[in-house]
């Protein structure tokens, strides 16, 4: 479900906060409503950047701060997207102090469509994204800056929503000014706010986009005015997948379920524009989220094994702290919904993957710990292969 919201004017600190599907909600019912998660927040941001790129080179983007990520995936990037992407500088250049992502009109590896998207080596836990950027129009146009969680596979969609996503900004071609904050989570699935900007304010033009990232709650803010808040529930993982570490993806992409399938052929080459993108760590933490920024690394037996289709292996978790839970997940599913829980679980092919269980297949999966606040540990992740 998405709320849709008229913005009728620019304060310095005006506010969504929700969890979970996002009802349809009056401008005027929560400009006047104080920010719960600003109060007595003690969250502080690393006064310098910490990593990102001011673009001031020309070339490729650079390779010890992005990789390219190629091809249309797994049904079209599960969304049937309509581009194939590829490391052409036609596509993804830095020129003029800028990156630009561009989408053509092109055949291409028998898709009509050629497109860019770069995700970064580096992964965050917390901090404040600041990225300015200009946004292509047309329909059919999908430019869009997100994260996912590290136990995300860009392969397919099997631990996706589970993994965590957040967007920090996603648009729709087809209209100027109307922004996307969305959250995805196996409990948040479609936990999306569109905002409708003033008609003074138009997203082909240069602005600015920040995410404060907590172990307590995520805020969006267009051009410095808060949008949106976004807080954690405290029921563990599947609702707060936010607590690992994310990656940042930058792409403009061409149809799909967001879009649709109707193209403006007439707007291309279309060109996303980022001028600079910049992080700041969370250099302090409330008590809350002191388990995660001190996280303690399961120790699983075995990390990997083989086992013939139809039968089981066993895994052992050792090194579990006093009140702690053990979480086992894999590739999507939550093994607690098999009944499996505690520091020894017996696992088989089929609770990995239902179905198309052929040799040689490998599936992964992971366990971590959480506390009494729901807050999890860095996961361990583990193997298991069909002979």
């Amino acid at each position: 479900m998405i709320a849709a919201v008229e913005i009728t004017q620019l304060a310095t600190e005006q506010s969504l906060t929700s969890q979970g599907c996002l009802k349809t909600v009056a401008w005027e019912d929560v400009v006047n409503r104080p920010d719960p998660s600003v109060i007595g927040s003690q969250y502080k941001f690393s006064p310098s950047i910490t990593w990102g790129d001011e673009f001031n080179y020309t070339g490729t983007p650079d390779p010890k701060k992005w990789n390219m990520s190629t091809g249309n995936g797994y049904y079209g990037w599960g969304n049937h997207e309509l581009q194939y992407f590829t490391g052409r500088s036609k596509n993804v250049k830095v020129e003029d102090g800028k990156l630009k992502i561009i989408a053509l009109n092109e055949s291409y590896s028998g898709f009509n469509y050629t497109s860019g998207k770069i995700v970064s080596n580096k992964k965050q836990r917390y901090g404040r994204y600041i990225i300015k950027a200009k946004m292509p129009l047309g329909a059919g146009l999908w430019p869009a800056i997100f994260g996912f969680g590290e136990r995300h596979k860009d392969y397919d969609l099997k631990s996706w929503p589970n993994c965590g996503e957040f967007d920090i900004v996603e648009i729709k071609g087809q209209n100027d000014r109307q922004v996307n904050y969305n959250v995805h989570s196996a409990n948040s699935y479609g936990a999306s706010n569109m905002v409708t900007l003033p008609t003074q304010v138009t997203l082909n033009q240069f602005n600015e986009y920040r995410m404060d990232w907590t172990p307590d709650y995520i805020k969006w803010y267009f051009n410095g005015v808060l949008m949106r808040t976004f807080s954690n529930n405290g029921k563990g993982y599947d609702g707060w997948p936010f607590n690992d570490y994310f990656d940042l993806n930058i792409c403009l992409s061409v149809g799909g379920d967001f879009v649709g399938k109707n193209i403006n052929k007439t707007a291309m080459p279309a060109v996303m524009e980022i001028e600079y993108i910049r992080y700041y760590g969370l250099i302090n933490s409330n008590k809350k989220s002191q388990y995660v920024q001190n996280p303690i690394q399961p120790h699983l037996f075995p990390v990997s094994a083989q086992i013939v289709k139809s039968e089981s292996q066993t895994f052992t978790v050792t090194n579990v702290p006093a009140n702690i839970t053990v979480h086992w997940y894999a590739l999507g599913n939550d093994l607690g919904a098999f009944g499996l829980s505690g520091p020894k679980i017996t696992i088989t092919t089929a609770m990995l993957q239902a179905g198309g269980n052929k040799s040689g297949s490998s599936f992964e999966f992971f366990v971590d710990f959480i506390d009494k606040n729901g807050v999890s540990s860095k996961a361990t992740r583990g193997t298991l292969t069909i002979q």
